[in-house]
């Protein structure tokens, strides 16, 4: 079947301004800086790129192989630096760069010699877009996501149709000298260019929604102070781990710990320090459990922790290095060292039936009180309570983000 050059390359151009059109119009907004800017312009420059081989009737030879080969390569270029742009990379190194040299010299010097000038031109395109596979399979980068896996697939298809054709131009099986859309080999290039235009877009703006979901849920889970998991998030994470243990007979313990005279730091060197404080507590303490225990900031200066399959034993020894480490570990503030220990109340052991998460913080924050009261800087058990009433993991609203005790007075 014969393909109407005039038709294909307006379909190519359509849709490549369209979705240039729609990431723009998603990037509103956002900095010029963005990763959805430099995609749209990647793809006004791949749209570029066709309308120049488009009117090659009207335009001498050297200038629409020139135009249009540079402009793909420009196109890839800047979708490379979309994509390091998504991963926090702001500069390319300027080897990346140099294709926008090679394309328009090997175009120039080789005008006379069209085989030798589609092989090296498809080389070097072919290695554009290993520089972007690369990227996306860089293992330092995060791995999550689908659309990570749609763009991988695009370009995997871009970079062997482009590799068949430089083998073909080798092999003497295309026309290089035809440069025409209605050339038989040039019809399923097209096809090909229709689909990874599409498919690029779509993976790379899924990959970006992905990334926004991430980041919404790490908002609501998360305490943007600590890293830790949020008071809502460790409620959640009680909650199941106690009906796990009841379902599989298991040990678990809780740890109520509280940083010593909190008020005192904030008064005496304001609240960056008291902020400081408690990332620095916050590290000390997670950096000392081990994989399978959860720790959250509970409310103030007061976190929970959450240790499966641990004894009251166990768990007594556990907080003891806890409150060693911490009062090993003074936090820096300026010229100034600030000294702080933790008071641990501890609730542990075999779980039974009515055992809940709320009876179970409750008897920890009850012996967090008796540490308190019995001189701070110490551990102390906690024993099974019954409640009149249920206690609430998951507040309705800031306000109830405190702690048990009064988050005003000297902790």
């Amino acid at each position: 079947m014969t393909l109407d050059p005039a038709t294909l390359y307006l379909v190519l151009t359509v849709v490549g301004l369209l979705m240039a059109f729609w990431v723009c119009f998603m990037a509103w907004g956002q900095p010029l800086g963005h990763a959805l800017w430099a995609w749209a312009l990647a793809l006004l420059a791949y749209t570029a790129s066709h309308v120049i081989f488009g009117l090659q009737a009207l335009l001498p030879e050297l200038v629409f192989l020139v135009g249009g080969s540079t402009a793909y390569a420009v196109s890839l270029v800047l979708m490379l630096q979309a994509v390091r742009r998504f991963q926090g990379v702001e500069q390319l190194s300027r080897w990346y760069m140099a294709p926008l040299l090679l394309v328009p010299l090997v175009c120039i010097t080789l005008a006379q010699h069209s085989t030798l000038r589609v092989v090296i031109s498809a080389l070097i395109y072919v290695w554009q877009i290993g520089l972007i596979m690369a990227s996306l399979l860089d293992r330092r980068q995060p791995q999550h996501g689908r659309g990570r896996y749609i763009l991988v697939g695009a370009f995997a298809t871009m970079l062997l149709m482009l590799l068949a054709r430089a083998l073909s131009a080798m092999f003497g099986l295309i026309d290089t000298h035809n440069l025409s859309a209605s050339s038989a080999s040039l019809g399923p290039v097209f096809l090909v260019s229709l689909c990874a235009v599409l498919s690029i877009t779509l993976g790379f703006v899924y990959m970006t929604m992905e990334r926004a979901e991430r980041r919404n849920f790490e908002l609501a889970m998360k305490d943007m102070l600590t890293g830790l998991a949020n008071r809502r998030a460790i409620g959640d994470q009680l909650a199941s781990t106690v009906a796990r243990a009841q379902r599989q007979g298991q040990y678990l313990s809780v740890l109520m710990l509280d940083i010593d005279h909190f008020k005192r730091v904030n008064d005496s060197y304001g609240h960056q320090a008291g902020d400081v404080v408690l990332r620095s507590v916050a590290q000390a303490l997670q950096s000392r459990l081990r994989a399978q225990d959860q720790i959250g900031r509970f409310g103030g200066e007061e976190f929970l922790a959450i240790l499966p399959d641990t004894s009251l034993d166990g768990a007594l020894v556990l907080a003891e290095a806890l409150r060693v480490a911490v009062e090993a570990t003074p936090t820096q503030w300026g010229a100034h060292r600030i000294a702080t220990t933790i008071s641990i109340g501890v609730r542990g052991g075999a779980i039974t039936g009515s055992d809940t998460a709320d009876s179970l913080v409750a008897a920890a924050d009850a012996a967090l009180y008796r540490a308190k009261q019995g001189g701070r800087n110490r551990v102390e058990v906690g024993h099974a309570l019954v409640l009149p009433s249920a206690f609430d993991l998951a507040p309705a609203n800031a306000s109830t983000l405190a702690p048990a005790h009064d988050m005003n007075s000297e902790a």
